[in-house]
């Protein structure tokens, strides 16, 4: 009943506030505010494109230039460049991603170690950690070990994420010059 009072509202509205050749441009905006104030009294939610929301896509990509060495138990890994940050979620200083919207992000993170080192690493929402990304060079022949993890995590608006050292298993990670080696990344899916 609830779907046949509706069409019938939209075939109403589109009669309506398209009007007659008369009516002036402050009678059509009558016409249609009136029919979404309908609308909202049959319980229906107005909402936005995503973009509308956000001014655009949340992306950001991000990588640490250098190298990182004996990090402090669950120390932040503050990536110190952001070659991408369509939204401006990601902060460099902090190394913390912040959601501006409610809603589902996908983060990818990953880092090299040195042979005989290990280099541990966890994703973090709001203090709470997620999951986690293990890289252990003991044990290899060769001179660098590299792992990468992924999360999907579920957000609502000003939630954090960034990514932590887990307990002290923060040796060594030898992320570039350039900053290839080591990096965080996420977006809004």
């Amino acid at each position: 009943m609830k779907s046949f009072r509706v069409l019938v509202l939209l075939l109403s509205f589109v009669t309506d506030v398209s009007g007659t050749v008369n009516d002036t441009p402050q009678q059509v905006v009558m016409k249609y505010n009136n029919y979404k104030t309908i609308c909202t009294g049959l319980g229906y939610k107005a909402t936005q494109c995503h973009d509308e929301q956000t001014g655009g896509p949340i992306v950001f990509q991000s990588t640490y230039k250098g190298t990182l060495q004996n990090l402090k138990t669950s120390e932040i890994v503050k990536f110190n460049q952001a070659s991408l940050n369509e939204g401006n979620a990601f902060d460099t200083t902090t190394g913390k991603f912040t959601a501006p919207i409610d809603g589902v992000y996908s983060f990818s993170w990953g880092a090299m170690s040195d042979r005989g080192k290990l280099f541990v690493t966890e994703i973090v929402l709001n203090s709470n950690p997620v999951t986690g990304n293990y890289v252990d060079g003991r044990g290899h022949n060769s001179p660098h070990v590299m792992s990468s993890s992924q999360a999907n995590i579920k957000m609502k608006k000003g939630d954090k994420v960034w990514i932590r050292v887990f307990e002290n298993y923060g040796q060594v990670a030898r992320c570039g010059d350039k900053g290839q080696w080591c990096y965080f990344s996420g977006y809004k899916l």
